[in-house]
């Protein structure tokens, strides 16, 4: 029977989704949960045996996004795809541009199913995780973030970013708007952001936040920079600072597409937690 979820469904559904993923944190936790504009849950006999959670995001919520798991004993029998048809209508009303949907890729062949209901792969996204000790420290000039280095940070994340944003169609291909409102964001986080120096210029950038999910990142080297082992740098600083604030969860991610981020990684030391796809389907407003 499908049905909507109710409060006491959390056990559960959070059960289910620790089946499905490898890693869970509290961002994910929320998107399913707290972001989710509705929830739909298969139960038999008074035991879950599926869900599927949609959430609207994008500006102006004009994308949607669906999590959903059926137990591996339960399919094959149809639970799945009627969770989706039931989700899908009532998405009817929300005039989406896209629905989304993110999976783990190494796990229950999901992507055939998907694919089924005509959605094609959209991107990937390596979680990694270092659990090693302090890296070797270098004599590049690495220093906190201040508003003198406004304009030269945000072209330097524009510009290295832009790249893999237009390979993967996020839009808008230029990130990090040179906007006021994005200078006191920066200003905020002052105290989490670091620039590594090349004659006084912004060569590359680390960040080291004190949250849930990827408390390194972003990461990015200018352009003109690259190719200067800048990376491994500017990474390297990250992980002493994250262990220096007594951080245990060191993770990162980055789109699978970069395989030279994901051998600098993996060459410090960070393992591979594991790859999560997301595949997109377009709707007809």
């Amino acid at each position: 029977m499908i049905r909507e979820y109710e409060t006491e469904d959390k056990e559960q559904i959070t059960a289910l989704l620790k089946q499905g993923m490898a890693f869970i944190g509290k961002e994910d936790m929320d998107a399913v949960f707290l972001q989710a504009v509705q929830i739909l849950v298969y139960e038999e006999k008074n035991v879950i045996l599926g869900f599927c959670s949609l959430r609207r995001w994008g500006t102006d919520g004009i994308n949607g996004k669906i999590v959903s798991y059926v137990v591996p004993v339960a399919r094959k029998k149809g639970i799945g795809s009627a969770l989706y048809r039931e989700i899908l209508a009532y998405t009817d009303n929300l005039k989406l541009n896209i629905i989304s949907a993110e999976f783990r890729a190494d796990k229950d062949n999901a992507a055939a199913f998907y694919e089924k209901l005509g959605f094609e792969k959209w991107f990937g996204l390596c979680e990694m995780h270092y659990n090693g000790k302090r890296q070797p420290v270098s004599e590049q000039i690495i220093v906190p973030y201040e508003d003198r280095y406004f304009e030269q940070y945000v072209e330097g994340m524009r510009n290295s970013f832009y790249e893999m944003r237009k390979v993967h169609d996020f839009q808008p291909y230029l990130c990090c708007e040179c906007s006021e409102e994005k200078r006191t964001e920066l200003a905020n986080g002052k105290d989490d952001i670091f620039i590594l120096l090349d004659q006084g210029k912004v060569a590359a950038s680390a960040s080291v936040r004190e949250d849930d999910k990827d408390p390194l990142g972003p990461i990015f080297v200018a352009p003109a920079y690259q190719g200067r082992g800048y990376g491994k740098t500017v990474t390297r600083f990250a992980i002493n600072e994250a262990l220096r604030r007594g951080m245990k969860d060191i993770n990162l991610e980055v789109v699978e597409w970069n395989t030279r981020a994901v051998n600098l990684y993996q060459s410090l030391g960070f393992e591979m937690i594991q790859t999560m796809h997301t595949y997109r389907c377009a709707r007809t407003r």
